[in-house]
């Protein structure tokens, strides 16, 4: 049973149209055979129930659904000029965003269980993109652990619109941009990717699976978090590269695949693993995020591997750095 009062919600949100229990089902599909997510009725929307298990810890989390709604003119005209210079509000001026008083007390309350918010909107719509405006307050002002931004069509049909504006307002505003209208096989911008990051945030209810120890064994030294982790992301990326013959390098091609990452996905996957303070304390939670992520990686085709086991390597050297 979900506790109502713990801190692992995940705030689910778009207009009528948007497929938003498509989108969830997609996330919640992928877990083990025979589980189906449970739902409730409520006043204020759906709720889906998520036993989220990985190979290092699991959690019991809750998608809250809920409609928005067309924002008052004035507040369309400000987000539209935030859309045109996406650094308006820095992160030190969150009280500039206009408060939206229908929803101000409820959002204080969500603020106490809700850490992850799925922010969908029809790109065929462009005014739909508008409803995130109270949602990029909340944001600023409670920072929770994953800002998902998905452009998506019930339909599922390609879109025919430059969304450039989109994606550098996520970018410059802490969001992550996922276009599941994507047609690129080679997309990352993929379902695997909205799961992967809901799947590597720090949970408050998160509890570590913990493996049976060999008695006959001495307990090794630990390691420090710069050994575990640089251990870990070695793993990552050899783990990504081709089979090749022995006398190529693992690490052969290393350098131009790097040169073509997005730095913006580099950094939001920094966000995502070091979420907290690198403390010894916190070294368990860091290692499942990243090892959780390497999974991802070794599920992945060889193309979208490297690059993600690229991307994964070069996050982690921001922190070692």
């Amino acid at each position: 049973m979900t506790d109502m009062a713990a801190k692992n919600k995940i705030l689910v949100l778009g207009r009528s149209k948007v497929n938003k229990a498509q989108i969830i089902n997609s996330v919640v599909s992928q877990t083990p055979l025979g589980y189906t997510p449970e739902t409730k009725d409520a006043e204020d929307g759906t709720r889906i129930t998520w036993s989220l298990s990985t190979r290092y810890y699991q959690a019991q989390l809750e998608f809250w659904v809920d409609n928005t709604e067309s924002l008052p003119p004035s507040q369309v005209e400000h987000m539209e000029k935030w859309l045109a210079n996406p650094s308006l509000h820095s992160e030190e001026e969150p009280c500039s965003i206009p408060e939206d008083p229908s929803i101000a007390q409820l959002q204080e309350h969500l603020s106490e269980v809700v850490d992850a918010i799925i922010f969908a909107f029809d790109p065929t719509d462009p005014s739909s993109f508008t409803d995130i405006l109270p949602w990029a307050r909340f944001a600023k002002l409670h920072a929770p652990g994953v800002l998902l931004c998905v452009a998506a069509t019930a339909d599922g049909k390609p879109v025919e619109v430059s969304k450039d504006e989109w994606f550098e307002w996520c970018v410059a505003n802490g969001w992550e941009w996922l276009d599941l209208t994507d047609t690129d096989p080679d997309t990352e911008y993929t379902v695997e990717r909205l799961r992967e990051a809901l799947e590597s945030n720090e949970w408050a209810n998160m509890e570590p699976i913990k493996k049976p120890l060999n008695s006959n064994k001495p307990p090794a030294a630990a390691p420090t978090m710069a050994e575990e982790i640089s251990s870990v992301a070695l793993e990552d990326a050899a783990a990504a590269e081709p089979q090749e013959p022995e006398t190529k390098s693992e690490w052969d091609g290393f350098d131009d695949v790097a040169q073509t990452l997005d730095p913006a996905r580099v950094d939001a996957m920094h966000r995502a693993l070091f979420s907290g303070d690198c403390e010894d304390d916190d070294m368990a939670a860091v290692l499942a995020r990243i090892r959780s992520a390497r999974n991802e990686i070794l599920q992945m085709d060889q193309n979208k591997a490297r690059t993600r086991a690229a991307e994964l390597a070069m996050a982690v050297a921001k922190m070692l750095t």
